[in-house]
């Protein structure tokens, strides 16, 4: 799933609440992978060093019943169907928190924390090159909650170290190696058209920060969490008002003033229990944004109307997993 921080922030039983289901059947969301890996037989080929496309998403793997783990790794999916293993993107340690990816917007690009540079690789999957981040990091920095965006173009990437802290993100680009710092108080959700977009939960702000410097904080009346980007008009944003989001009502905010604009009622989503919303997505246009849904079977994208309210299936991921990256959205 697209692990926000506000979730991580939450107790079993309050994840519990947040789904609609029994504590017993929250598991944690901490999934570990050792360093060593067992034999495989599985398979699905390693990502090449050559162009394969673009990607449709990427996934990691659960750990199983191995007793090591060693089945836990990062997947790609390009968008004609080609599953990749990615070996070069660090997972995690054996009692250490996961490390996520990110995917532009376009699917072209793919980035990964290298354990073996001590830095993350953005792969072009198309062009068939890769840039290596000339900003070292230690993978004693990744902690629980980790996160990463890449712009749309790729010379951005936004490197949030571990949630929970003051410690704070990195912005980094990758054409010169400057950085700079964003306040440990936001978590990304995107970096598109030159912005980076931050949110502070339970205040609850949102940040439209140029990756230049600049910007101030919009602030909102409530507790809002699972932000979608910036609508294509620029100041449209969708979020879940806490708890309202158990009723699957989707509020439509204006990040210029704070103002909501309106709350509408999700239909046309599955009522099994235990199932949810855990995540928004892009734009699909001017009138409808996607929502990322969980349920007993897997994990499904639907596009969500914000006048109406209907929701339309577009993807469904069935593959095991026990995290999603999808295309322009920041991953945890």
């Amino acid at each position: 799933m697209i692990a926000l921080r506000f979730w991580e922030d939450l107790t079993e039983a309050q994840t519990a609440e947040v789904l609609g289901c029994s504590p017993g059947t929250v598991k944690s969301q901490a999934h570990h992978a050792p360093a060593r890996r067992a034999q495989r037989v599985d398979p699905v080929p390693d990502l090449p060093d050559a162009a394969v496309g673009p990607l449709g998403y990427a996934y990691r793997r659960p750990c199983g019943r191995t007793p090591d783990c060693g089945a836990v790794e990062w997947r790609v999916v390009t968008r004609d169907g080609t599953t990749y293993r990615v070996p070069q993107a660090h997972v995690g340690t054996g009692d250490g928190p996961s490390v996520p990816v990110a995917i532009s917007r376009d699917g072209h690009l793919l980035a990964y924390y290298s354990r073996a540079k001590q830095a993350h690789v953005v792969r072009d999957l198309v062009g068939g090159t890769a840039v290596t981040s000339p900003v070292k990091i230690g993978p004693e920095r990744i902690g629980i909650g980790s996160m990463l965006a890449l712009s749309d173009d790729g010379p951005y990437l936004i490197f949030d170290p571990k949630e929970g802290t003051k410690d704070p993100a990195l912005l980094i680009d990758l054409r010169t190696g400057r950085t700079r710092q964003v306040n440990g108080a936001y978590e990304v959700v995107a970096i598109k058209d030159g912005i980076a977009e931050l949110v502070r939960y339970r205040k609850t702000d949102l940040w439209r920060m140029p990756v230049t410097e600049g910007g101030r904080p919009v602030r909102f009346d409530g507790v809002f969490i699972m932000f979608s980007e910036t609508a294509p008009d620029g100041r449209t944003v969708a979020a879940f008002e806490f708890p309202e989001h158990q009723k699957r009502m989707l509020t439509v905010l204006d990040a210029r003033t704070g103002r909501t604009l309106r709350k509408v009622a999700v239909r046309g989503l599955p009522g099994a229990k235990g199932s949810g919303v855990v995540g928004t997505g892009l734009w699909r246009g001017a009138s409808e944004v996607t929502i990322i849904f969980q349920h007993e079977g897997g994990t499904r994208l639907y596009g969500v109307d914000v006048g109406t309210g209907r929701a339309r299936l577009l993807a469904e991921y069935s593959d095991p997993m026990s995290a999603l990256a999808l295309p322009g959205i920041a991953t945890g």
